[in-house]
Parts: structure tokens; sequence; C-alpha cells
């Protein structure tokens, strides 16, 4: 079978969602809840990915983002990979971690994506334990689940850090945010689940769904293979444009930066981190172009910079980002 299109562009949003291998469990303990959100939050960062919603549940999980940058691919590499790593060694468990490619579904419009965060929400309460409880009762079972950010959202804990809230301005304050929920305890939002039925691939007025579809149809002809697809082409700065911005804030030469060993010292591991951040490069890409046979290279330089701990090169890099946003068009 095919891996399904995908759309990705610079503030691009997405409802994400990930089942695990099988349908079995991949959430054993708080434990292993805990570890996910620990590595969420470092992908988050490190691909300066905004996070509106989440839900974990035993064996899959939902999330609804923004990437700023057009790095959806990048983003759930790094995190799927990170804690499938983790399960099968804490587990010593042989296979896959998780089940197929990760769904992603554009999402358009502030009235789907309010209802949007309502669906991630209720699914505690939308499973077959659920079935012939009172409204109560479940709104018990929602309050206590821990791994979502409902409870942030109604005010039942402080709001976290690695949620932005701009949606609830649609519906006021938390409490009424609360009262939109449990407006769906005892039902489905039929009109939301029959409008998110029809694409695959958006979810959005009529009008949107085609204009995806549309963009989809196009980029099939032009290309033969499956795949990722990046709409439109040219939203990010390549290598190049990165380089000779590394380059000009740590004065130094492309020699020094293509140079094997540590003779360009940190400044290589900045120049390789911004191409793979911003760039929307892959490692391989990244590797050969800095004169690596193999994208191992590339992971150490990473690693080295994620390990400095200096404020002023942290500032010289949020600079060069800045300056090279200019580079990425937002839609």
């Amino acid at each position: 079978m095919p891996r399904p299109w995908r759309l990705r562009f610079a503030g691009a949003k997405y409802h994400l969602t990930q089942r695990g291998n099988g349908a079995q469990a991949v959430f054993l303990s708080a434990a292993d809840y805990e570890r996910f959100l620990e590595q969420l939050d470092h992908c988050l960062k490190a691909n300066e990915v905004t996070l509106y919603a989440y839900c974990l549940m035993p064996n899959h999980y939902h999330l609804l983002v923004e990437t700023p940058l057009g790095n959806v691919q990048r983003f759930m590499q790094r995190l799927n990979t990170a804690y499938a790593m983790y399960f099968r060694y804490r587990y010593n468990r042989p296979g896959h971690c998780w089940q197929g490619r990760y769904g992603a579904k554009l999402v358009k419009g502030d009235d789907y994506i309010l209802r949007l965060t309502r669906y991630i929400h209720l699914n505690p309460v939308k499973v077959k334990a659920c079935k012939g409880k009172s409204p109560a009762e479940a709104a018990r079972r929602l309050q206590d689940w821990a791994w979502s950010s409902y409870a942030g959202y109604t005010g039942l804990k402080d709001p976290e850090k690695r949620i932005d809230y701009r949606w609830l301005d649609l519906v006021g304050q938390r409490k009424a945010y609360r009262r939109y929920i449990e407006q769906m305890l005892s039902e489905d939002d039929s009109g939301f689940l029959e409008e998110n039925a029809k694409s695959g691939y958006a979810i959005g007025t009529e009008e949107y769904r085609n204009e995806v579809a549309e963009e989809l149809k196009q980029k099939r002809v032009e290309r033969a293979v499956t795949g990722d697809v990046k709409w439109p082409e040219d939203r990010m700065p390549g290598i190049e444009a990165i380089e000779q911005a590394v380059m000009k804030e740590f004065g130094t030469s492309r020699e020094d930066l293509h140079c094997h060993g540590r003779h360009a010292g940190v400044v290589k591991s900045v120049a390789v981190e911004l191409c793979c951040r911003l760039g929307g490069a892959p490692q391989r890409e990244v590797g050969l172009y800095f004169g690596y046979s193999t994208d191992g290279g590339v992971s150490k330089q990473r690693q080295r910079l994620a390990l400095n701990t200096d404020k002023r090169l942290a500032a010289r890099i949020e600079k060069l980002t800045k300056a090279l946003s200019k580079y990425i068009v937002q839609v």
C-alpha cells in the first residue's frame, strides 16, 4: 500500500494521529506517558512547532499543531523515533512500536479548529468502557484523565507551558470552554464527524477541501512517486543561504565549515543544525553538502550543539533564526 500523500507548508495546521502497532497499547504506565510528553516538549522546541491541543490514549495519541517552518515530517519523525526507541528498550520488545505512518490532516477555519479541540479532548470518554455511563460519570473521567490538555483548557490545573491557548478566545473564558466540551459528553458532534469524513487530507470548508484535493491531484501528475508534497515548493531558505548567513554572523569561511575535525568549532554545528531545522533538507543531504559520507556526522554535530549551554551562543542562533525567517512565507 503506498504511503499517503502530504501537503506541507509554512503555517500549516494539522490534526496528527498515531496508533500503536496492531492497535496494541504503547503507554503501559504513568512513566510512559510522562516520557512521551518530555520527548514531545523537546521536539516542539527543536522544530519550532506550536502545540494547540493533545490527548494521549493507551494505544494512540492526537496532536493539534501548527508548523511555522513547514516541517511536519521532521517533527513527527523525531518524536515517533525517540519514543519507539524508549519503548523497545524499556520493555525489551522487538519489532515496530507504531502502526504504519502517522495520520496528518490539514485543518483550516476557526470553527473547525475549535471543534477539533473538543473532539481531541473528548477521546477519554468516547471509548467502550464509558458507554452507558451518566454525564456526571463521564465528566469525572474526563476531568481525571491526566494525559491531555483538557485540564489546562478548563482551569482544572494551571495552564501548560507547552500549549498555545489562542483558540480559547473563540468561546471566552475557561469555564465557557468546559461547558462547550460537556455539551458533547453524551452524544457525538455528528456535524463535525460528517465533515471530517469527507476528506482524508483536510478538515474545513468544501472550498478548502477541494483546494487541497486539486493541489494533490496536480502534484500526482507532476511526480511519479508517492511521498510528502511541499505546497508551494520554495518556502524555505536553501542550504547555501543558511551557510552564508552563518558565515556572516560568525565571521568564518566556507572552507572552515567544510573541513573535518573541530577546526570550525561550534560554528559548524550551528550551520548543520540550522540547515536541518530551517532548510527542510534531509540529514543525508546536509551531510553530503558539508562533506560527510553518512548522516552520522550530522547527528553528532547536532548532539554537540544540543549539549552546549552558552547563552550568548543561543542568542546568536536565535538572531540567525529570525533573520532566516524572512525566507519563510506564512499562509
